[in-house]
């Protein structure tokens, strides 16, 4: 029995320790597994990742930046591009940066593995993807060779890419190529500009505060904005300095005194060679033409020439200068274009790189009027009713709700009329006018082809708004604008020549027809301000207005038979100016400055295509269709007007050929017999009236284009009163006819 019982011991402890052991096995496992699963994931993101490699030519090191050169050969000296260097990074600028983005940065090797796990933890308590714990290197390596998308595959990626980048670069380097391609806002890329924009200073130049400043940005350009949002901008320097004292970068001294300074934005950054913005596009040019990156052009050698013209650019400059400006808030873009071979002769802009703004009236011409003189729809000569108008619900007004009533196409385009505009934009079609932006080479989406096309609710760049209007200079004929001329590679082969195509856009004939209604804007429309110049152009204005009743853009476009002149003006703040206040006397000044250079034809010249012929100002008013004048049209009627010579009118049935019989209107009143006409200026009006003492004469004048209303007392006894209403031409008082109607009045009623 003792030995069943010793053995049934045994038995039992030899199941518990197979047990123990088979669950220290399963723990062991369970421990040891994920830690080999993640172990063969770095081992093979290892073996990946060193097959990633970094493409050094999107990379901004600058290795051999290009050389730019004017249209004469002459070699434009102090171009500074916004490329930093080590020696331009000072100990403030580089430590308000590692603070904040990126503490350990030069501790490890592309990815910071501390701030990985932490970001995962914070991930999984918030449920989704809030931090990417990304370092100064992967965000370089995100800005330059990946995409903005969140997922897995491209944060690896990133990452092995960091890697490769580490390898190959410094972290001097690195922290000067993250530097100079961030973006800080309001059109600045890279600290560079970023330092010119707001403070007008260098990167050396910046204090500890600005150095903070600049950091605080990065993560939200727009909400931390120094011009827009500067209280918010104050609040994220100081963070920023208090992440630097914590990490021992600065005192507590130091931090004060920082923390106390007051931001002081500059009101413009300062443009060291005057041709910064010019250059800016010239290397997106040559870069699209040559399908390259602008890093690999900084490394290219490139010889670029140029379509600048130096005393053009100066002029240009000139104008600029002149006080033209509501206020330092308000940017600008200027502009002056060769309209035979499409070469922007000079250009400036305060914010670099391209840009698209709201077009105001200013897109009138090339989205209403232009298309439908090239559709044979409209004369300069046809009639229209300048009126309060409203389609599906859209009903802009006039400036000041002014309206003016009968009126012509001619006087529409030179008014700026809004009411005319959308009648015409109706009758044209949406779709045919955003067909014709895009030929004019103004891009248009999906949600801007609706009635507020017709007043400019689309957006376009200073570019492209003035190739349109040089292909109307051209005859309806449009060149791609181009900064160069032609491009030499280190060894002196020529590897880039601009070639002029153009594109038939419109007819000769719209082009002309659109260009003599402009001329009257120049004249004594919206842009009247550049009538005292001693040559003739026509012009164009436009004003964009805020919801909040200011204005966000104004524009002026111009131009002579040869060449195209524009300036925009902008706020992002709003501002009261208007495309023909500012933007127009800048425009004036240039004129004037250019005209000294290149003197300017006094009259612009007339196409083949577009014939002279008088119309019958007061049959084409009253017929509402346009009516050529005949041998009985008096002086004072007669209009000499352009037009298409394959849209002639055809109609010679005038006024003044015989008189029309009156329509009037009577009515027996308590007391009195009321009568009412239209009047013509042309006709003269008698009225008789036959009652039982016989026919009287009882209203003479002559016609004021207005209703005349008479109020008569006859004599009926219980018979009916005749009334006749003659009317006669002024000019031939021979030629006469007249109305009769009768009405019963009662005497009793007196």
């Amino acid at each position: 029995m003792k030995n069943d019982l010793t053995r049934q011991n045994t038995g039992n402890l030899a199941k518990k320790r197979r047990k123990m052991r088979r669950i220290a096995v399963a723990t062991i496992i369970l421990i040891c597994a994920p830690i080999l699963i993640f172990a063969m994931f770095v081992c093979g993101f290892y073996i990946w990742a060193s097959g990633k490699h970094i493409d050094a030519s999107l990379l901004p090191t600058a290795s051999a930046a290009p050389v730019f050169y004017y249209a004469d050969g002459e070699k434009i000296a102090g171009y500074d591009d916004d490329l930093l260097k080590a020696d331009e990074i000072s100990c403030d600028l580089q430590n308000a940066f590692v603070a904040l983005e990126d503490k350990r940065f030069f501790k490890h090797k592309g990815y910071d593995v501390v701030r990985i796990a932490g970001a995962a933890v914070k991930n999984l308590k918030s449920g989704g993807v809030r931090e990417g714990a990304s370092t100064i290197t992967q965000q370089l390596v995100k800005n330059t060779h990946l995409s903005g998308e969140r997922t897995l595959s491209r944060k690896l990626n990133e990452i092995a890419l960091a890697i490769d980048l580490e390898k190959k670069y410094s972290k001097s380097e690195i922290l000067c190529m993250y530097l100079s391609v961030i973006y800080f806002g309001s059109g600045a890329y890279g600290v560079k500009d970023a330092a010119r924009t707001f403070f007008d200073k260098s990167p050396a130049e910046l204090t500890l505060a600005e150095c903070a400043t600049l950091a605080g940005i990065v993560k939200n350009p727009a909400g931390y904005s120094p011009k827009n949002h500067p209280e918010k901008c104050v609040e994220r320097r100081n963070i920023v300095l208090a992440l630097m004292r914590e990490q021992g970068y600065i005192s507590d001294e130091e931090f004060e005194a920082a923390k106390a300074a007051p931001l002081e934005i500059a009101s413009k950054k300062r443009d060291e060679t005057g041709l910064k913005a010019y250059i800016a596009m010239a290397r997106e040019e040559i870069c699209e033409e040559l399908g390259i990156t602008k890093y690999s052009l900084d490394n290219s050698g490139l010889k670029i020439y140029l379509n600048v013209d130096k005393n053009l650019q100066n002029a240009l400059e000139a104008g600029r200068t002149g006080g033209n400006r509501e206020s330092d808030d308000v940017s600008g873009a200027s502009i002056i274009l060769d309209n035979k071979s499409g070469a922007v002769l000079a250009y400036y802009s305060d914010i670099v790189g391209d840009i698209k703004r709201q077009t105001g009236s200013i897109i009138k011409p090339l989205a209403v009027y232009a298309p439908a003189f090239n559709e044979k729809l409209i004369s300069l000569s046809t009639p229209v009713t300048d009126e309060k108008v409203n389609y599906g619900g859209y009903a802009p007004s006039n400036f000041n709700d002014a309206y003016l009533g009968d009126t012509d196409i001619r006087t529409a385009i030179e008014k700026s009329l809004n009411s005319v505009s959308l009648k015409v934009l109706n009758f044209l079609g949406v779709e045919k006018s955003a067909q014709y932006l895009e030929k004019f080479g103004i891009a248009i989406s999906e949600t801007d082809k609706n009635a507020t096309l017709a007043l400019g609710a689309c957006s376009a760049s200073p570019v492209d708004i003035a190739a349109a209007y040089g292909a109307i200079a051209n005859g309806g004929r449009k060149l791609s604008p181009n900064f160069i001329r032609y491009a030499l590679d280190p060894s002196g082969e020529k590897i880039y020549s601009q070639s002029a195509s153009e594109e038939r856009i419109i007819s000769e004939a719209a082009a002309q027809l659109t260009s003599i209604a402009l001329k009257d804007t120049a004249k004594s429309g919206t842009a009247k301000t550049l009538g005292a110049l001693p040559f003739e152009v026509a012009a164009k204005t436009g004003t964009s207005e805020r919801k909040d009743g200011k204005n966000s853009d104004a524009w002026c476009a111009s131009f002579s038979d040869d060449m195209t002149i524009l300036v925009w003006h902008g706020s992002d703040v709003g501002m009261t100016e208007r495309g023909g206040g500012y933007p127009t006397r800048e425009v004036k000044a240039i004129w004037q400055a250019v005209h000294a250079l290149t003197p300017q034809r006094e009259r612009m010249q007339i196409s083949k295509d577009v014939v002279c012929a008088d119309i019958d100002v007061a049959s084409t008013k009253a017929r509402k269709q346009i009516v050529l004048a005949n041998e009985n049209t008096p002086l004072e009627y007669r209009k000499t007007e352009y037009f298409d010579i394959e849209n002639f009118p055809t109609c010679f049935d005038g006024l003044f050929d015989e008189a029309s019989p009156v329509q009037f209107e009577i009515a027996a009143r308590e007391g009195h017999v009321e009568l009412s006409f239209d009047t013509m200026p042309i006709y003269g009006y008698s009225v008789y009236r036959t009652d039982v003492f016989g026919r009287a004469l009882i209203y003479s004048n002559d016609g004021n284009g207005e209703k005349t209303l008479i109020k008569d007392v006859p004599f009926g006894f219980d018979k009916a009163v005749q009334y006749e209403v003659v009317c006669y031409l002024k000019t031939r008082p021979e030629l006469s006819a007249s109305s009769l109607k009768s009405v019963f009045f009662d005497m009793e009623f007196q």
